[in-house]
């Protein structure tokens, strides 16, 4: 048997030593989206491809025969676990759909920042109070920029006037909807490549007695990429 036979035959019989110590191969869903990917199962633990890890925010990399991971995800300390989309992408939590489409700077009055189009709509089946059905006080809404920093919205009157009034204090009947400018005064010229709205998911349960569908109901928009 020649040397290029027997390389054939060594890698054959490793891979299928591979095929065959692999017990199941699951779906991969990351942030509510599907993955073409593949998680595996091997001697009972369950093993999941770097690019899902990425997708999550962490940062990965393979040096050798060392892989390191970082659980300081690009996009600052504030980064949440959410459900993530693109500009004019629906996201659903189970209670609220929500889309942002689109983002532009803003003067107003001398007070400049970033404006996000924001609509979101009330998927069950009664009214709810959007202050007891997961959305929280304005302080709960923030963007997020390429280099990594962070923006809150700060409780001023333009955060009062394009958040709190339209959607945190509003009850939103059955399948309606708000649509609004969420404003976000800031001196960054750069605009923000990203909109994170945390969720709460115990005064939901304690007043409709609903809960999430996702685990993770907090919502996260990209605002550098459209469907």
């Amino acid at each position: 048997m020649n040397r290029r036979i027997l390389t054939w035959v060594v890698v054959g019989a490793l891979g299928l030593v591979l095929a065959q110590a692999v017990q199941r191969q699951l779906n991969l869903v990351v942030n509510g989206q599907a993955q073409s990917s593949k998680a595996i199962v091997v001697g009972g633990q369950t093993y999941v491809p770097l690019s899902a890890l990425r997708a999550l925010g962490v940062t990965a990399a393979v040096s050798g025969n060392t892989v390191s991971l970082s659980g300081s995800p690009a996009g600052g300390a504030d980064q949440r676990a959410s459900l993530e989309g693109c500009l004019n992408e629906w996201l659903f939590n189970g209670i609220w759909r929500a889309r942002a489409t689109r983002v532009e700077s803003f003067d107003d009055g001398g007070l400049k920042g970033w404006a996000i189009d924001f609509e979101v709509r009330n998927a069950t089946n009664r009214t709810l109070e959007a202050w007891n059905a997961g959305f929280k006080d304005s302080s709960s809404l923030t963007l997020a920029f390429a280099d990594g920093s962070t923006q809150r919205m700060e409780g001023n009157a333009l955060a009062r006037e394009s958040y709190e009034a339209k959607i945190y204090n509003a009850a939103i009947p059955q399948g309606s909807g708000v649509t609004t400018k969420l404003k976000f005064t800031s001196n960054r010229t750069d605009a923000p490549t990203k909109l994170l709205i945390e969720m709460d998911t115990n005064s939901i349960k304690q007043k409709y007695n609903l809960a999430f569908s996702s685990p993770n109901p907090s919502l996260r928009f990209k605002l550098d990429c459209t469907k």
